[in-house]
């Protein structure tokens, strides 16, 4: 999985949007939000998996997100990797390698498969708590 790209459809989803702009909430703003939480959900979980020698590699993780939160363009990343750790994919990918100090290959799929193995009732409970905290507390509908 390093290195690529997942996209979900939002099946499920489209009920619970509609009722939270129903509700006045700006859906796009809520929705980035919840995209944005579920990655450090994950990205949190992965952290406990990364290997670990000097711990560049679990320090090299990056969450980031879109600036823009219109429909077609809101999405989050995680990365681990980069200059300070170019060998983040091979010890993602190489189920051959030891890990003596902790860690494990497929430190980052397997949050995610985790994560998305109930789709999409974790991202629904997010999306509503976004939407709370975006009305400024609760509203009728939202729990």
């Amino acid at each position: 999985m390093a290195g690529g790209v997942f996209t979900f459809k939002l099946e499920g989803v489209k009920e619970t949007l509609n009722n939270l702009k129903l509700l006045g909430v700006d859906v796009n703003k809520a929705t980035a939000r919840a995209v944005f939480a579920t990655a450090q959900a994950i990205a949190h979980k992965a952290d406990d998996l990364v290997p670990v020698d000097t711990g560049i590699l679990r320090s090299s993780q990056d969450v980031t997100r879109t600036k823009s939160f219109t429909q077609k363009d809101i999405r989050s990343v995680i990365s681990y990797g980069g200059p300070s750790a170019p060998y983040a994919i091979v010890q993602h990918e190489n189920l051959e390698y030891e890990h003596p100090k902790g860690g494990q290959a497929k430190y980052l799929e397997e949050p995610f498969l985790e994560e998305t193995d109930n789709w999409p009732a974790p991202f629904i409970t997010r999306l509503k708590l976004e939407s709370k905290f975006l009305s400024g507390g609760s509203f009728p509908g939202v729990k």
